[in-house]
């Protein structure tokens, strides 16, 4: 038999990684996130409990590292869209919420799970602040009276609730229109900063 290289465990560990997200989010959108046990995703994922351990210490590690890995693409996309919405122009036209949203309507029963009535409160909150850090990432410096960390929590609290609600609906509106919607109402807040 011959010795695993250090290449080789490395593709093992993304494969392992990768395989438990993949049942995370699999089981989300089927049960909700309280009904899902570490148990539960190992079993999707076809991995032991030891091998779980020695990648995640919890469920909520393994929801944490897919939500910065998606918060990471979302930020690389908008770095690199133009604006098209608003001609690029307006200060409050956030470039990373239409690819989170055309994400969560690619996903739309993980995230009614995620985010939805089914949604732990746990998971609400990381998917809130990563929203918070999205936004903050966007806003103008600060320049008003209301504190620049206050208007991106406002601010993502509405995305967040917009978003729920949005994938609840039966025939949601189009997704590029609901981020036109989010940047409309968002920018008395951007005008305070």
């Amino acid at each position: 038999m011959a010795a695993s290289t250090p290449a080789s465990v490395d593709r093992r560990s993304i494969r392992t990684r990768n395989a438990l997200r993949a049942a995370l989010i699999d089981l989300i959108g089927e049960r909700g996130w309280d009904a899902i046990a570490v148990q539960d995703l190992c079993e999707r994922a076809n991995v032991g409990r030891s091998t779980f351990y020695s990648h995640f210490p919890n469920k909520d590690a393994l929801l944490l590292g897919g939500l910065e890995d998606l918060r990471v693409e979302l930020g690389r996309q908008a770095a690199l869209r133009s604006d098209g919405r608003n001609g690029g122009s307006t200060p409050a036209g956030f470039r990373f919420s239409l690819g989170l949203i055309e994400h969560a309507q690619q996903q739309r029963k993980v995230f009614r799970g995620l985010i939805g009535r089914r949604s732990g409160y746990v998971v609400q909150q990381r998917f809130r602040e990563m929203v918070v850090r999205l936004i903050d990432d966007e806003l103008p410096p600060a320049k008003g009276k209301l504190p620049r960390p206050a208007i991106a929590r406002a601010l993502a609290a509405a995305f967040v609730e917009l978003l729920a609600w949005w994938v609840e609906q039966r025939n949601p509106m189009p997704a590029t229109e609901l981020a036109l919607r989010f940047d409309e109402f968002s920018q008395p807040f951007v005008s305070r900063v």
